[in-house]
């Protein structure tokens, strides 16, 4: 059977594999099988190949090295590869077609825009800073007519002079001129310097009226309960680029928002007289000698005699914070006004308001009397910033440089 293999593996052969018989016995009849050496050797054979592939394979999966898992792992990263290379092809397209629509919104929009601008530079320009919207008011009747000309301004930023607007205003208001972009942008650059020039205006004079009252304006205008910023930009001359447009439209806003805050704190002054009727002044503010002590004292008011129950006017907007006795005071009223001043009208006869009540400049508050530490009819009228007497005739000669529209 193997007589071409060497003597001792045959031998081996023969002892491993020796012939085998199966005898088989079924229905009364005894079968016998030979199985040689050639056929065990064979199923052996087989059976071992068998078994080492079922363990390679085995082993192939446990490490990883399995070829239908790689070839699936591919399959999922080039999926994945393709996913994200599709969501960036979306997201690209989004992204042009929202710059694209954006662009065509602008640009449909430019004009539209640059005629809005043009209308709100005309509108400021036509906005008095003492409009009706921003008016201190004050009655005609209740401060005097008399028109000063304006304190000396001594400004703690220094101004210079600006270059004047050349040109005249369209003749009908609010048309556009039917020039080109360019020519409306020149038109824009006038509106702008002739706008920041009547705001300083307003800012100086405002200043100066504030100062004359004997208080500090940057004080003033903290105590405000609106905040009030931004940068300072000086326009430097008639040709303005476009590209400093934004800027100086804030320069423009900043020196509004200055003005308009100056504005509220004029509004806030007490500059009117508290009584309108025939009256006469009997005591000043600062030292004087008592009434009933004969000594020095400090007169923290101004004293009006006149007729018992002469009308009291309220000297600014504001709301009434006490109504009642008040020692020495007698019967008192007391308005707080917006930026720390507060005044008081005291040895009253009689009150016509309730506190909390809001009141308007010229108000009828109460009649004059001679309540409390009083020696006759008079009125004694106070006026205080942040808790500290000042002189009300600095305000009523203040009052003077408002001027009435």
């Amino acid at each position: 059977m193997f007589g071409h293999i060497p003597q001792s593996t045959r031998e081996a052969l023969n002892r491993a594999f020796p012939e085998r018989q199966i005898i088989h016995r079924t229905g009364g009849q005894v079968h016998c099988f030979n199985i040689g050496q050639r056929a065990q050797v064979i199923a052996v054979t087989g059976f071992a190949l068998i078994a080492g592939w079922c363990l390679f394979s085995f082993l192939s999966l446990a490490l990883g090295n399995n070829p239908f898992g790689s070839m699936a792992k591919d399959v999922r990263r080039l999926e994945a590869q393709f996913e994200r290379q599709l969501v960036d092809a979306q997201a690209k397209e989004a992204n042009a077609r929202r710059l694209l629509e954006a662009q065509q919104r602008e640009f449909t929009q430019a004009a539209a825009s640059f005629e809005q601008k043009h209308r709100t530079l005309k509108q400021i320009l036509g906005h008095d800073v003492l409009s009706e919207e921003n008016d201190l008011s004050v009655p005609t009747n209740y401060v005097s007519q008399a028109v000063m000309m304006a304190p000396v301004t001594r400004d703690r930023i220094a101004r210079r002079s600006r270059t004047e607007v050349i040109g005249q205003k369209d003749a009908a208001a609010g048309n556009l001129p039917g020039a080109s972009l360019t020519n409306l942008s020149s038109d824009q650059n006038d509106i702008l310097i002739e706008a920041e020039n009547n705001a300083l205006q307003s800012i100086e004079l405002n200043r100066a009226i504030i100062r004359s009252s004997g208080l500090d304006v940057d004080e003033v205008l903290r105590s405000g309960p609106f905040g009030q910023g931004g940068p300072l930009v000086s326009v430097q001359d008639n040709t303005i680029e476009a590209g400093n447009f934004g800027s100086r439209i804030d320069g423009i806003r900043a020196r509004v928002a200055e003005a308009d805050a100056l504005n509220r704190a004029m509004i806030s002054m007490p500059f009117g007289e508290p009584i309108t009727q025939e009256h006469y002044r009997t005591s000043a503010y600062g030292p004087r000698k008592d009434p009933f002590t004969k000594r020095t004292a400090f007169h923290q008011g101004v004293d009006f005699g006149g007729r018992k129950m002469t009308e009291i006017l309220a000297t600014a907007p504001g709301k009434v914070s006490y109504v009642g006795m008040n020692g020495g005071y007698g019967r008192v009223v007391e308005i707080e006004h917006d930026h720390g001043l507060k005044t008081r009208y005291a040895h009253l006869a009689k009150t016509f308001v309730k506190r909390g009540q809001n009141i308007v400049a010229g108000e009828k508050i109460g009649g004059m009397g001679s309540t409390g530490r009083s020696t006759s009819t008079h009125l004694h009228y106070e006026v205080m910033f942040q808790g500290r007497a000042t002189d009300p005739n600095k305000f009523m000669k203040a009052s003077q440089y408002v001027q009435q529209k």
